[in-house]
């Protein structure tokens, strides 16, 4: 293999990267994390009210070498040319993506309930582990990316909304996660698209409290079953997954549980849309939409399950009401679609796929649709 070695280094405002690492009045110093790659904490057990913070220890010292030290990467030489360039804070606001925003739909102000903290941190934290479980990109790379288009898009959709509108770094204002999860996953797809299978990144080595951080470089290498071509779809199962996970590991044992389907039962209608209207309500439960329903639209043929069955969920002024119609309009490899993708994958165990999917925005509303087989 010819390697070609591409050193890329930012310098942050110390000010600036401060506020960006601080999340809900938390400091990204008190973040829990297990010392592994990518295997960060998601939640504390009980929901504390404000006090999770979103970025792990990892993800900190991840951008505290973006803002003092040069992130080295390795890609194949053959993958090097389509991979994404990386991304300098002109680029980021250039006349392009100036013009890009000034055609963007402008964030509405619509009654929103409050999220609660714990979700809205699964909901980003789920992603972001999807990418760094993935292999596509050295996190501190993607740290520093994700730091300049927030940058860069901040001021706009704050002015768009007016000001007292929206508490900069509060994850459970649906207007800031609204922005935080358009900026995450405007980063995630163009880090997705023809990513580098071998890359070198820098992770933190374990020292005694009180001592310098070190780091250590370490080559990476994805695993070769995940081309290029299944990453998205690879990315949607991770995050749907993560979410259902922690929703039955929360409610699991309460009587708000997800109906029980065993693994590759394949149950009738009736059963499938009461797992999904569940799945549903759990959303509404912690604040990520006003009202939601779920509904069959048309029947499947099969007389032995489920197969060809087509669904609906309609979400009223979800929490990415504006994320996801300015994903939309770019086109992205990956979006936002929270509860599609848990849907999928309550549905994959359950034995089916889901097919024929889209999401659809009208005035306020958010419509799922797919059909199973």
């Amino acid at each position: 293999f010819k390697y070609i070695l591409l050193i890329m280094k930012i310098g942050v405002a110390s000010t600036s990267f401060v506020l960006a690492l601080h999340i809900h009045g938390v400091d990204a110093f008190n973040a829990h994390t297990s010392g592994a790659r990518g295997n960060s904490e998601l939640f504390s057990s009980g929901g504390n009210g404000g006090d999770t913070p979103i970025f792990s220890r990892r993800e900190w010292i991840s951008a505290i070498t973006v803002a003092g030290s040069i992130a080295p990467v390795i890609m194949l030489g053959s993958q090097a040319a389509k991979a994404a360039p990386p991304l300098t804070a002109e680029v980021a606001d250039n006349f392009s993506a100036r013009a890009e925003r000034a055609l963007r739909l402008k964030p509405r102000k619509v009654l929103r309930p409050k999220m609660n903290l714990d979700f809205a941190v699964l909901l980003m934290r789920s992603s972001y582990n999807a990418v760094d479980e993935l292999d596509i990109v050295p996190m501190d790379h993607f740290q520093r990316d994700f730091f300049l288009i927030r940058q860069a898009e901040y001021q706009p959709y704050a002015d768009s909304l007016g000001p007292g509108t929206m508490t900069q770094g509060d994850l459970a204002d649906p207007n800031y996660f609204d922005f935080i999860s358009f900026a995450q996953y405007a980063t995630i797809s163009r880090e997705i698209v023809n990513p580098p299978a071998v890359f070198e990144e820098q992770q933190p080595v374990e020292v005694e409290d009180g001592e310098p951080q070190q780091f250590v470089k370490v080559v990476v290498r994805r695993d070769p079953f995940l081309t290029n071509n299944v990453l998205s779809q690879k990315h949607s199962e991770l995050v749907g997954n993560s979410i259902l996970d922690k929703l039955n590991e929360k409610f699991g044992d309460t009587a708000s549980s997800i109906p029980k389907i065993e693994p590759g039962s394949r149950p009738d209608a009736a059963k499938v849309l009461e797992a999904i209207k569940q799945v549903t309500n759990l959303f509404l439960v912690s604040g990520f939409a006003l009202e939601g329903s779920a509904a069959i639209l048309k029947e499947g043929q099969s007389e032995k399950d489920a197969a060809g069955t087509q669904f609906c969920i309609s979400l009223t002024s979800p929490a990415t009401l504006w994320s996801g119609q300015a994903l939309k309009s770019k086109k992205p490899s990956v979006a936002n679609d929270f509860m599609l993708k848990t849907i999928r994958a309550l549905l994959s165990r359950a034995g089916y796929t889901v097919v024929d999917s889209s999401v659809n925005y009208v005035n306020n509303q958010e419509i799922s649709s797919f059909s199973i087989i």
